[in-house]
């Protein structure tokens, strides 16, 4: 009987091990089902624009847009970093002077800490062809247009502090600074730095709503922000040293209010009084500013998003209204102006688990201290999505916009397509 024993205790000694390793294996089986935090892929897209350079005497052309793209998100305990980088080459057919590489590359880290106290930090460098706006770097009709390339460069710093959690007050305040540049001399009024910060709190009212105040302070500086009194005609050389410098300064009180039914439905809004001065010229601004942006999700599938916003600044309509799978993305940037007002609504369907649609329009007003001056901007879009596998996903777009302003008024019609491959 004690043999036998010592037998049957051996035998389970020397399952032990067996049963660590395939402990071992079944949570390294699991661990390979979760989704990885990282991927890495390539993408392959076609464009026709039937105005490249964006002009009443359209010229149309098509462009290819190779990408490699990878990206990483991460969360480590009660943090998160993230990183995503894109660059790519886009090679026109017969507009060849336009070829360019353009790159997008972005980290953030959300942080938190014990006593409720949260915050993230986040960076961005961009490049990529600046949208042709027909006279770019004077107002609207006062020079002549140009099709010279113009590569935008754009970098970006914030940081943001949020003590209170999900309490009933929340004390937060941020920090941000972005930097504008352009390649073409004719853009140079365009070129830019900025500072601002805020502070503020929130108070939530109930579970689904929270109202706030805050003091937001601005101040951009424009090395080549004032032309020559005399528009300089293109075949003439610009020189820089002709251009005067400027800076404004922007003081506004802002009141908050969000209204969250649910992560798909709710509504933000934001009203301020703004008055933003400036060093040389005369465009300073005094008045009401302020945004509402509102999202409905119906159904699981169907989900509508609307914004109205009035902006002041010289820079204040600069915006990305189209941001094609490809890689290749448009941008205006408006200079001169007091304040722009801007309309957007969309629609994103999910018709199937593999392929989703969506419509945008968009119209955008331009205000100028010269009331003689009129700039206004119109775009509608239809794009689909179809993924055909997990690293496999395919997206077509097409667009209209036309634009109405003083000097300069054109239609545009852009079709693109692309595929794209990612390994996680």
């Amino acid at each position: 009987m004690q043999a036998n024993q010592k037998i049957r205790a051996s035998r389970r000694l020397a399952l032990l091990p067996v049963c660590a390793m395939l402990a071992a294996l079944a949570s390294g089986g699991a661990r390979a089902d979760e989704p990885s935090p990282w991927y890495i892929g390539v993408s392959q897209g076609f464009t026709h624009d039937s105005n490249v350079y964006r002009i009443a005497n359209a010229t149309s052309d098509n462009y290819s847009t190779t990408s490699l793209l990878g990206g990483l998100d991460q969360p480590i305990g009660r943090q998160r970093l993230r990183a995503t980088a894109q660059v790519g080459y886009n090679r026109y057919q017969d507009q060849r002077t336009l070829d360019n590489t353009s790159y997008g590359v972005s980290a953030g880290w959300d942080w938190a800490t014990v006593e409720k106290l949260t915050g993230s930090i986040n960076a961005s460098a961009n490049q990529r062809l600046a949208q042709f706006n027909g006279n770019q770097g004077f107002l609207p009709g006062t020079s002549p247009t140009t099709t010279e390339r113009n590569i935008l460069k754009t970098e970006q710093l914030s940081a943001d502090v949020r003590w209170g959690g999900d309490g009933l007050i929340s004390v937060f305040g941020n920090y941000g600074h972005s930097r504008v540049r352009y390649s073409a001399l004719q853009s140079l009024t365009s070129e830019s730095t900025t500072d601002s910060g805020s502070v503020g709190l929130n108070y939530r009212l109930g579970a689904s709503t929270t109202v706030g105040a805050a003091v937001r302070l601005t101040r951009s500086d424009y090395p080549y922000g004032i032309p020559p009194a005399v528009p300089i005609p293109i075949p003439t050389p610009i020189n820089p040293a002709d251009y005067r410098s400027d800076t404004s300064d922007g003081k506004n009180l802002d009141l908050l209010a969000d209204w969250r039914y649910s992560a798909q439905t709710g509504v933000n809004a934001r009203l301020s009084w703004t008055r933003v001065t400036y060093a040389n010229s005369n465009r300073d601004f005094s008045g009401l500013t302020g945004s509402i942006a509102a999202t409905y999700a119906p159904t699981a599938k169907l989900t509508f998003n609307g914004s109205l916003d009035r902006n002041a600044g010289t820079n204040s309509s600069s915006s990305s209204y189209l941001n094609f799978v490809n890689g290749q993305q448009t941008s205006y940037v408006f200079e001169n102006t007091q304040s722009t007002d801007t309309l957007s609504l969309g629609v994103a369907y999910a018709a199937t688990a593999k392929i989703t649609a969506n419509a945008n329009v968009l119209y955008r007003r331009s205000n100028f201290a010269d009331s003689s001056v009129s700039d206004q901007f119109r775009s509608a879009s239809l794009g689909a999505t179809y993924a055909i596998a997990r690293s496999w996903q395919l997206a077509c777009s097409l667009a209209h916009e036309s634009r109405a302003a003083t000097g300069n008024s054109y239609d545009a019609n852009v079709a693109s397509c692309s595929a794209q491959f990612t390994l996680r």
